[in-house]
Order: C-alpha cells, then sequence, then structure tokens
C-alpha cells in the first residue's frame, strides 16, 4: 500500500525526484540578475551573486571534511547565510540540522548529543547574547563537532573560523563531488517540540520537505512572480519551509525581516511588493493591531496571507478581512512532521472562519474514535494523517517511531479534530492536554475557541489543575485587555454558560497574567503553564 501512494506522489507531481539545488540552479541560468533575497543587514543578493557563495561554500566545506551524510547545524537568525549553507550542505549531500537561532545552552546541548553534529555555523554575536562562547564551552564535551563557523565582523578563537574567511580561501571552481546525492536521502532534521516539552528530531528527505511546496504552490498557483515575505525565525519549519525553501523552489526573491517589530514589517512588505506570507496569530495580530496599518495597508500587494502554528480564532480572521479586505488570510494547519490543510479562494466564508480548511494535494485526513474505527461526520476523535509531505521517521526514536507511525502510512497526528460533510478539518485540541475531570475528557481548544472571542481577552489559555477528588479540574489563564482587568471567575464562567458549555467544563479557577509563557517560536508552551499552575496551587495549601 506505501508503495502505491509513493507511485502516486511521484504520478502526480508531488514527489520531483529533485534535489533544492536542481530547482536553484534552473533559476540561475533563467534570471540570473533578479533579486533572490532581501536582507535587512546585509542588503540584497541576486542569484547569480548567491550561486557565487554557495559554489565558493560547498567547495570551503568540503575541503573542512563535511560530505555526505555528515550532519551540519544551522541556528542563524533571518539573514541571507540560512539559504547559502541550506544550498552549499544540499550540494554535498550533508544534512542540514536546523534550530532558532533563540536557543541556549540546555537546547544546544540537547541537539548536539543527539545528532553528533560534525560541524555547526552561529552568529559571532546576536542580540547581546555571544553564541562563540557558548559553543566553544560546549564543543569540548563533543569531539565531533570538528567545523565551527560564525557569521560576524570579530575575531574568533582557534579552532573557529569565520564565513567570510571560509568564502575568500578557495577559487570559484566548486567541490569536487563523489556520488551526488539523490531526492530520496535525508536531507535535514528539524527539531519540535512534544507534549511532554522534549524535542523530536524530525526527518524529512527532498522529496517529502519539497512536497510541503509542491502542492502548495499547486493550490494557490504561486510562481516565480510571487514575492514572499517572511517574519517567523528560519530555525523553524515554518521560516524554513515557506520561506527559504518555498522561494528558491518558485524562483521568487524572499523578504527577511531580521527581528519581528509589526511597523518594520509592514514597511518591508509593501516597500518589496510581498504578495505570499505565513505568521502566527500573535503575528497577525500585531500586524492588525498597529497604528502603521493605516499609513501601509493601502500599499500592501500581500495576495495571501496564512496564519498558523497554533489556535487560530475565528474573531482574528474577522478583524484581518476587514482591515486586508485584498488579502486572503485564511487559517493554515500544518505539522513539522508533514503538511495539513487551508481553506482555498472558493471556499465559503462560513468554512473560511470557522475550519481549518480542507487537505492539501495528495495529503489525506481520518478521524478515528477510541477504538480506531474512522469517526462519522463532525464527531471529534484523533486525526491521522498521511501525504507526500509526511516526514520518513523521527531521529533516532525507535520507540515513538513505532507509536506514531502506523499500517498503510498513516502518522498520529495527537490532535483532536472533526471532518465535516464536506471534507472541511477542525482542530479541536491536542489528545495529550486532554482533561480528564472525573473520568471525562475535556479537550482545551474547545472550551478556548468559545471564550477567546470575548472583547475583553486578549490572549487565552486552558489547563487542567490537580484535584484530589476529582483528579483534574479547569483553570482558565488569560492576558486581559486594558478593558478586562477587573474580569472575574464569574465572568469566565458566565461566558462559558452563555456559549452553552456543559458545566464541568467550566473554567474553576482563574489566573490574570501578564503574559502567557511561549517556546522560541512564539508558541504556547503548555507544559511551562501546567507546571506554573501547580506549583501556584502548591504554595497556597
Amino acid at each position: 500500500k506505501v508503495s502505491e501512494q509513493t507511485t502516486k506522489y511521484r504520478v502526480k507531481g508531488y514527489w520531483t525526484d529533485r534535489l533544492l539545488t536542481d530547482f536553484f540552479k534552473d533559476t540561475v541560468l533563467r534570471y540570473p540578475n533578479k533579486v533572490a533575497i532581501v536582507d535587512e543587514r546585509f542588503g540584497p543578493l541576486t542569484y547569480s551573486q548567491l550561486s557565487s557563495f554557495v559554489t565558493r561554500l560547498s567547495a570551503a566545506l568540503e575541503a573542512q571534511g563535511i560530505g555526505r551524510e555528515d550532519k551540519f547545524i544551522i541556528a542563524l537568525p533571518n539573514w541571507h547565510h540560512v539559504s547559502v549553507f541550506v544550498l552549499a550542505l544540499g550540494t554535498l549531500g550533508a544534512i542540514c540540522v536546523h534550530m532558532p537561532v533563540t536557543g541556549r545552552e540546555h537546547e544546544f546541548n540537547g541537539i548536539l548529543k543527539v545528532t553528533g553534529a560534525k560541524g555547526i555555523v552561529v552568529p559571532e554575536e546576536f542580540h547581546g547574547f555571544n553564541y562563540v562562547s557558548m559553543i566553544e564551552k560546549l564543543s569540548r564535551e563533543f569531539m565531533t563537532l570538528g567545523i565551527k563557523v560564525a557569521v560576524g565582523n570579530g575575531s574568533v578563537p582557534l579552532g573557529w573560523t569565520t564565513y567570510d574567511r571560509l568564502l575568500s580561501d578557495l577559487s570559484t571552481d566548486g567541490p569536487k563531488l563523489g556520488r551526488p546525492p539523490t531526492a530520496s536521502d535525508i536531507t535535514c532534521v528539524l527539531f519540535t517540540s512534544g507534549a511532554s516539552g522534549n524535542p523530536k528530531g524530525v526527518v524529512h528527505s527532498s522529496n517529502t520537505i519539497g512536497a510541503l511546496n509542491t502542492t502548495v504552490a499547486q493550490a494557490y498557483s504561486l510562481s516565480s512572480e510571487d514575492v514572499i515575505f517572511m517574519g517567523a525565525p528560519l530555525g523553524y519549519s515554518a521560516g524554513l519551509v515557506h520561506g527559504v525553501r518555498l522561494a528558491i523552489y518558485l524562483g521568487a526573491k524572499l523578504v527577511l525581516l531580521e527581528t519581528w517589530e509589526p511597523r518594520r514589517a509592514l514597511e518591508l512588505m509593501a516597500k518589496e511588493k510581498a504578495t505570499y506570507t505565513l505568521m502566527t496569530p500573535t503575528l497577525l495580530r500585531d500586524l492588525l493591531e498597529s497604528e502603521a496599518l493605516l499609513k501601509f495597508g493601502d500599499r500592501l500587494s500581500l495576495r495571501i496571507l496564512f496564519c498558523g502554528g497554533t489556535y487560530v480564532t475565528e474573531g482574528l480572521l474577522r478583524l484581518a478581512h476587514e482591515k486586508l479586505p485584498k488579502t486572503f488570510t485564511a487559517a493554515f494547519w500544518g505539522m513539522t512532521e508533514g503538511i495539513g490543510s487551508a481553506c482555498r479562494f472558493d471556499s465559503s466564508q462560513e468554512c473560511l472562519y470557522r475550519t481549518d480548511g480542507r487537505p492539501f494535494p495528495g495529503t489525506e485526513l481520518k478521524v478515528l474514535t477510541e477504538n480506531g474505527t474512522e469517526a462519522p461526520t463532525d464527531v471529534e476523535g484523533e486525526l491521522v494523517m498521511r501525504g507526500p509531505q509526511l516526514c520518513l521517521e523521527y531521529h533516532e526514536q525507535p520507540k515513538l517511531n513505532k507509536e506514531a507511525f502506523g499500517p498503510g502510512g498513516w502518522f498520529r497526528t495527537g490532535d483532536l479534530a472533526t471532518i465535516n460533510d464536506k471534507g472541511y478539518l477542525k482542530i479541536t485540541g491536542r489528545s495529550k492536554e486532554i482533561i480528564i475531570r472525573g473520568g471525562a475528557n475535556i479537550s482545551p481548544g474547545e472550551i478556548e475557541a468559545k471564550l477567546v472571542n470575548d472583547p475583553r481577552i486578549h490572549q487565552l489559555a486552558i489547563v487542567d489543575m490537580p484535584d484530589e477528588r476529582l483528579g483534574e479540574r479547569v483553570c482558565a489563564c488569560l492576558v486581559p485587555h486594558p478593558e478586562g482587568r477587573d474580569l472575574t471567575l464569574e465572568d469566565i464562567v458566565e461566558i462559558a454558560r452563555k456559549e452553552g458549555l456543559a458545566k464541568n467544563k467550566w473554567p474553576e479557577r482563574l489566573e490574570i497574567m501578564e503574559s502567557l509563557p511561549a517556546d522560541p517560536a512564539g508558541k504556547l508552551h503548555r507544559p511551562a503553564l501546567r507546571d506554573y499552575i501547580k506549583r501556584k496551587i502548591e504554595s497556597e495549601i
């Protein structure tokens, strides 16, 4: 059955059996003088200039001993160097290990330990933090880490080199390649946090991660004429796939925002005539609430704006369509492990505002009941998926692979969902975030969806809190708008009652907070919030 699927993926063109470097070479030949990347800090780069950098860097890395299947960590801000390293390492058949630049000792130590990486590139300094000093200290424990590259203008310790030095060391002849990589070989590992908070290495080949681009481009008629804006971090799948890789696949221009700032984002999108972007609900709300929208809104050329990474409210989508009427804005459900769904241009407003869309080309979704049978229409259950975009495995986690990957190529997403009679998906929660109150399963997402549209609430998260008699109860944690600072538990219960929630789903504790804990990608970090509530309750006893 799996072999039948892969044959279909090739016939349909979802799997191209081509490397990212193949698409890049085509674009360099067609549009050598076209701007490839607009980099806030380092300036614009044409495809010809980018090609020169890639050729020299791949030769330099090969001379340093990097080759086929060697793992190399890329942890950089939203700079053009990410694209250069992805293409150079891809040329050599090496494996890119992507991680966000916001990581510190704990995160870098964990990923170095898991991957046994042979090389790493970091900024010399970024936002006042010295990455070279941190990696130098950690590297004493990892003898495999032979190549340490810093991007910056300062001096580096013995045993390090700089990006500029690598480019200047060799001629422009390029690397002396042995057996070239294939599209079925592993090309990258991206790390994501599970419900437990432990990082999982998601392994992709050129075909699987490439299908994230081929299917979206097909569904939304994307082309080399598009201009992609990316303010999300390139160390995560959204920024990498919908920024770096999508631009190269299409032969499009990529506009990078180094550090998120809504006014600057609007200004850049207007100036560069960006037509496509993807961002989290937090970033989208920042844009819509920015005073700069009055200045730059009419100048935007934005055709498509996807919003995902966490729950996207109906209220936010309606606000986006009100303030960006010329832009198609839709919720986007997807995972680092593989893509999922979004609404299309022909979707009804009902579906656009209240669902997470329908599957992308080649993607199959099913909702399963507790006994493993397919759930009826509009009945909640665990979401499983398969498709050309699905990753190969989790890196060196056989137990997790056995749990997640089932017969027939189906993958257990860990999400709870419903699918309606038109095939539209609605994510309702996470199976591992379930609150079990007196033996009854309660989805936090279901409660959040009912409460979060109240105009007094800015951000909201529902988590469990321990209870001796019932096991768990429902706790609401929220960041209020100014007019909601006096909200009480009684107010929240009244909203829940009016929204028709069953009484056992009404919050039984309210925590007013300045902010909700988030991971480096800006997503809600539920384990941290849950731990905070547990500690606070224990301190009150």
